[in-house]
């Protein structure tokens, strides 16, 4: 069953704007009229990613909070301050957009007309996926790809998947073809995560290309802190604080990951690449910023990155 996405433009999906940005959507509950980016690339004279007669040249050089908050630094991007995130957004007017890109349009149009090897290697992964259980309506393709500045020689097939049930279907799928070819990461932009994890369970070596994926909730599907974006528990004060997280909630795999501890206090990761350690579960000690309420913690903000340990499995 094809599953619509809780968001709209949902997680992923692109933006062109009229200042020259290409950017790349939150996926976060947001203010009418404002979009939350990931500034990834500019209007440039020349450059590896290119479109037509238009260049566009990298500009995030990380992701994660730090990474983030360089960029936005480095371009003198204007941001917003938002009262309910209780934070500087970085996001862009609706009426600022000349362009708004969704992965399952990107997939659609690549599909309709392939025309280089990246194209072609997409179609084979695809394949892959369906005979593995991964329901084709419900991928959407992203990154360099889905805009059409794609370069086959640095270029990387990025993948979002829609719905709780079929990003655990992924999730199996790619560990169960993991190699240990990505060094463990214990820092993702001044989130700390100890002990240091692989991104394997989202990434991978596909032929000649890496592959990676992310998950985007379905309608109903957003975690209870962040149903709506009136009703947000707002992230207000430092904490650490140890918690038991039960294994195996499908919520932990789609951006951004949430779960549950046995005591009912939500941890909520604005770094999708720990995903796959809040799934496995297990008693963590987490620094980060807790609401009001103190039934959510929120760990990789850029006021507070924080950081996230296992201690037992």
């Amino acid at each position: 069953m094809k599953v619509t996405p809780a968001l709209d433009p949902e997680h992923g999906s692109s933006v062109i704007t009229k200042y020259g940005v290409l950017g790349v959507i939150i996926g976060i509950p947001r203010p009418p009229e404002l979009l939350p980016v990931i500034p990834k690339y500019v209007l440039c004279s020349e450059s590896l990613w290119s479109r037509g007669a238009s260049a566009f040249c990298r500009i995030l050089e990380r992701y994660g909070p730090l990474g983030v908050s360089g960029t936005l630094a480095r371009i003198g991007f204007n941001e917003i301050l938002d009262g309910i995130y209780n934070s500087p957004m970085p996001y862009v007017r609706l009426s600022d957009v000349i362009e708004i890109v969704k992965p399952r349009e990107a997939l659609s149009r690549v599909l309709a007309k392939p025309v280089n090897d990246l194209h072609y290697e997409l179609l084979d992964l695809l394949a892959f996926l369906s005979k593995n259980g991964v329901d084709m309506d419900n991928v959407g393709l992203i990154g360099s790809l889905a805009v059409g500045i794609e370069n086959v020689e640095v270029s990387d097939l990025d993948l979002v998947v829609y719905g709780l049930e079929n990003a655990e279907i992924t999730y199996r799928l790619f560990t169960s073809m993991a190699k240990p070819s990505f060094t463990p990461v214990k820092e993702f932009g001044g989130l700390v995560v100890e002990p240091a994890v692989s991104i394997g369970w989202r990434r991978a070596q596909f032929r000649r290309f890496i592959v990676g994926w992310a998950g985007v909730p379905g309608v109903g599907e957003l975690c209870k802190p962040l149903k709506s974006y009136f009703n947000i528990d707002s992230p207000v004060k430092p904490v650490e604080v140890t918690m038991y997280v039960e294994r195996g909630q499908p919520s932990a795999l789609a951006y951004p990951p949430c779960v549950v501890s046995s005591d009912g206090i939500y941890i909520v990761s604005f770094e999708y690449n720990v995903g796959a350690l809040l799934y496995r579960g297990g008693t963590f000690r987490v620094r980060g910023l807790a609401s009001e309420s103190l039934n959510t913690i929120y760990i990789a903000t850029r006021e507070l990155p924080g950081y996230i340990e296992l201690l037992t499995g």
